[in-house]
């Protein structure tokens, strides 16, 4: 691959200073020409996709994603502004929780990492993969809505924790303290309406770092797998919290998962929510959930990874 045609984003701030401690090392890398390409730091929030669309308009066709899932969510976004199908994309996933890397089977350890984007980038092995898109913003994971958008929220203000024991810290916290909402849920087949804990849709089969929310997920199924868990008793969301991390959950009567090509999401009040990780608050009105299939195209590793077992309760 030419260098000129590959365009390294690092975020120094993902992982919580993570990425800053590795960058020496991942520079000289660069200066002693083992890893093709060019690279730009970003020194603020929402940056990496204006980056990543510049870097596509002026030629590149690969772009590496250095940091975690928001990251990689503010690089597609850029990415599919360009409106070019063939690009590329890549992850060396250094952020706090990874969970669309290790859905896609990337190594955790960072330098392994490394290697294998740089041997792929020499022989342009990839695979096609599905995003989700909600309005006009794309997601390659996951949207969460209510008590998980609450955990992205509290997790993006925690300053000590990181990875897998802040959203676990976060998830516990917020266990104690959150009040369900009323939620219209409808996809093609199956729809409900009351009182709702938690809500989304996934691409891959883990969000908040280690929660398996939909063990049937697939990359690049062409398929929202859409969730819905009812309220709990507050003693009862802490018993069942492992469930959720095993992607054991599907056998309790009040989750519900549905695959589907769409998902409509009402709600009267504003909501905490996250797309990949990164929180947002989802207004009060009707909000459409869409899959464009195998839209993207990613570099790495072609073996997905799922969470067992699988169940089949409630799926379409």
């Amino acid at each position: 691959m030419e260098p000129s045609s590959c365009q390294w984003i690092i975020n120094p701030a993902a992982g919580r200073g993570r990425v800053r401690r590795r960058l020496p090392r991942l520079l000289q890398e660069f200066a002693a020409g083992r890893i093709p390409g060019a690279y730009r730091l970003t020194d603020r929030p929402g940056q990496a996709s204006g980056l990543a669309r510049e870097a596509a308009e002026r030629g590149a066709r690969t772009v590496i994603a250095v940091g975690g899932d928001g990251t990689v969510n503010e690089v597609v976004n850029g990415l599919m502004g360009a409106g070019n199908p063939e690009l590329c994309l890549g992850i060396l996933p250094w952020g706090s929780g990874n969970d669309f890397a290790r859905a896609l089977g990337l190594p955790p350890q960072p330098w392994a990492a490394l290697e294998l984007i740089r041997r792929a980038l020499e022989s342009g092995a990839g695979r096609w993969v599905d995003l989700g898109r909600l309005g006009e913003r794309y997601f390659v994971n996951g949207l969460g809505l209510g008590l998980d958008g609450a955990v992205a929220w509290r997790n993006s203000r925690l300053k000590r924790l990181r990875g897998e024991w802040a959203y676990l810290w976060g998830g516990v916290r917020e266990a104690l303290a959150f009040k369900d909402f009323p939620l219209v849920f409808r996809t093609p087949d199956w729809r409900y309406e009351g009182p709702a804990l938690l809500s989304g849709a996934c691409l891959g089969p883990f969000q908040g770092g280690n929660f398996c929310l939909a063990p049937q997920a697939e990359l690049d199924d062409g398929r929202l797998d859409c969730y819905l868990i009812e309220d709990l008793p507050i003693l009862e969301r802490l018993w069942q919290m492992p469930k959720l991390r095993r992607g054991s959950h599907l056998q309790l009567q009040q989750v519900h998962l549905h695959q589907a090509s769409w998902l409509s999401l009402e709600t009267d009040r504003p909501l905490p929510a996250h797309l990949d990780g990164e929180p947002f608050i989802l207004a009060p009105g009707r909000h459409l959930v869409q899959i464009e299939a195998r839209a993207l195209q990613v570099l790495g590793s072609a073996n997905l990874c799922r969470c067992s077992p699988r169940h089949d309760r409630d799926s379409v």
